[in-house]
């Protein structure tokens, strides 16, 4: 079964080898386990990576993180979406605390993607979007090598750069997807009008009333 990166790891003896020598099973059985790499997998295994970034930085920057998502392409480990709020002009580059809080209270996190709350994230294309939109290469991303990452992701060995001193360093990068405070007017998303659909479908929505009348 592969690990939950997404790759088969190397055999190590301290895995017992089973042979199966007959299966027996109860009829009607129901039997419910996780396959992994997968995302019921990876999304319970992002669960205490999203509690343990949100406790370190609401409590270092209180109301400024809005949510966070371990993103199921990391394994919920690897890569961390943070959504965050800048209120005043004060909290400019308080993302990028938010940033390194997460990285230091959560070592195997990699990659870090910042964005602001206007953005879904729990949405990829959303979050792609804002890369897309919002980010600048030159100035927007932050690269941190050396660090303690995860010895199962594969591009962390020495094989890999001569900047990796051993099997589970990695260079820890931040995406700051943020709009820069003093830009914020620049940059807001185009609005869409609220539309009654109850004229287009009359039929429908009568009968739909009068279903949830009668479920009354």
């Amino acid at each position: 079964m592969p690990e939950f990166p997404g790759y088969c790891g190397g055999a190590n003896p301290s895995l017992p080898v089973i042979k199966v020598k007959a299966v027996t099973m109860r009829n009607n059985a129901i039997l419910q386990t996780l396959v992994g790499p997968g995302e019921e997998h990876t999304t319970l295994a992002g669960l205490p990576t999203e509690a343990s970034i949100w406790n370190a930085v609401e409590a270092a920057i209180p109301g400024f993180l809005q949510n966070v998502y371990a993103h199921t392409a990391g394994g919920g480990k690897f890569l961390g979406i943070l959504q965050v709020k800048k209120r005043q002009p004060a909290d400019e580059g308080r993302q990028g605390q938010a940033a390194l809080l997460a990285l230091a209270t959560y070592s195997e996190l990699k990659n870090i993607i910042l964005v602001d709350e206007d953005v879904d994230i729990f949405d990829s294309d959303d979050i792609l979007w804002a890369m897309t939109t919002r980010m600048q290469g030159d100035v927007s991303i932050t690269t941190i090598p050396g660090i303690r990452g995860h010895q199962l992701d594969p591009s962390q060995t020495p094989e890999y750069s001569p900047s990796i001193r051993g099997n589970g360093i990695s260079c820890k990068t931040i995406f700051d997807c943020t709009v820069p405070w003093a830009l914020k007017s620049h940059f807001e998303r185009a609005p869409f009008a609220d539309v009654d659909p109850r004229p287009f479908a009359p039929e429908y929505f009568a009968r739909l009333e009068k279903n949830q009348g009668s479920a009354k």
